[in-house]
């Protein structure tokens, strides 16, 4: 069975990340399935390349299409795919028509909302829609609409394989005592304004503290893209040795950093999903578009991590959360208990892949 993942490129990696966590539970569930990635150059922001390389696959590369060319393009891409994956890509559905024989699976984000009302002829045409978040983000009212094709798995999480804290941070050569904040930057996927502003405030927030109570404090910078931009924006002559930097990294050492990390900087759904798993303390700064800001709001709500609207974030706020992670541990303790139990539970990744594998089976007995 060939399995085509088709995430959105257009923003941060998590949607790369997300379909390789379901291509690992695909592979263990039937070994002999093939696993294939398609990367929309139109809309493509290059980390994701980058990042899709680094999980094992190199991928696809699906041009801008036209009336000349889209029945040659979709062939190249599609032809022999069994099933069609899309995370937050279903814009692409119209190519189903050059491959009828395959199936395709959607993974929408919320709110979805008004989203639905210009998609759902495309929504109804999916085999099945993954529902990937956990309960304390509510599903949209919009999607009763195809309700029959929902499947609700919970956020996909495949964390057997990561080392304990202790571990982690002796692979990362941590010293004892030494608190870590971990924050990845990824290209400033959610504006660039947005991403100065939280690269400054967490950068502004961890020099105050190494100027007080916490000398030993280190930050690691992750999935940078130009350390120089970096530098830059900081105003900075050069990185000072409590800084390390690292640039695009394979998820399982992303993973490996969450679980050294004291502070998990959090702005996308996959990193704080993994870190409430995981059991590390967060704070929370959701990038500017509604399944972060939702998500984020929600688990401060819950008391489950520090939560910032993004007009809040500066180097004061982020300061007094930091302070309030490491100085107050019986309070951490609360949050990071309370984050795990309403992020985990449910089929997840396991589950997702059960469906796939079965429409994948249907569909090609079908064919046939």
């Amino acid at each position: 069975m060939k399995v085509i993942m088709l995430p959105c490129v257009e923003g941060g990696i998590g949607h790369v990340s997300r379909t390789a966590t379901l291509a690992r539970a695909l592979k263990r569930a039937d070994p002999s399935v093939e696993i294939e990635y398609v990367i929309d150059t139109v809309r493509l922001r290059p980390p994701n390349v980058e990042m899709t390389v680094q999980m094992g696959y190199q991928p696809r590369l699906l041009p801008p299409i036209s009336r000349q060319n889209r029945e040659a393009v979709t062939q190249a891409c599609f032809g022999d795919a069994d099933v069609i994956v899309d995370d937050t890509a279903r814009y692409l559905l119209p190519l189903r028509a050059g491959v009828p024989r395959a199936a395709w699976v959607s993974i929408p984000i919320p709110p979805v909302g008004d989203e639905l009302f210009g998609d759902w002829p495309m929504m109804k045409q999916m085999d099945a829609i993954i529902w990937a978040y956990a309960p304390l983000v509510a599903m949209p009212q919009e999607l009763s609409l195809v309700e029959d094709l929902i499947v609700r798995t919970g956020p996909f999480l495949d964390l057997a394989a990561v080392p304990g804290r202790e571990e982690a941070r002796a692979s990362l050569g941590a010293e004892p005592g030494s608190p870590m904040i971990l924050y990845a930057v990824r290209n400033f996927p959610f504006t660039r304004e947005f991403g100065i502003r939280v690269l400054s405030s967490v950068y502004g927030a961890a020099e105050r503290l190494r100027r007080s109570s916490h000398p030993g404090l280190r930050l690691h910078l992750v999935a940078v893209h130009d350390r120089e931009e970096l530098r830059s924006i900081l105003g900075l002559e050069a990185f000072p040795d409590w800084v390390r930097l690292e640039g695009v990294v394979p998820q399982a050492d992303a993973l490996r950093h969450i679980s050294a990390a004291d502070i998990v900087i959090g702005e996308g759904t996959s990193t704080m999903h993994e870190a409430a798993a995981l059991g590390t303390p967060m704070v929370l700064v959701p990038g500017p578009i509604s399944e972060t800001l939702i998500l984020g709001e929600a688990l401060g709500r819950h008391k489950a991590a520090h939560s910032f609207l993004p007009d809040a974030v500066s180097p004061d706020a982020l300061e007094g959360a930091f302070r309030a992670v490491l100085d107050r541990p019986g309070e951490t303790r609360a949050m990071v208990e309370s984050a795990r139990s309403l992020v985990t539970g449910g089929g997840g990744v396991e589950a997702a892949a059960r469906l796939v594998l079965d429409i994948g089976a249907k569909r090609r007995t079908a064919t046939a």
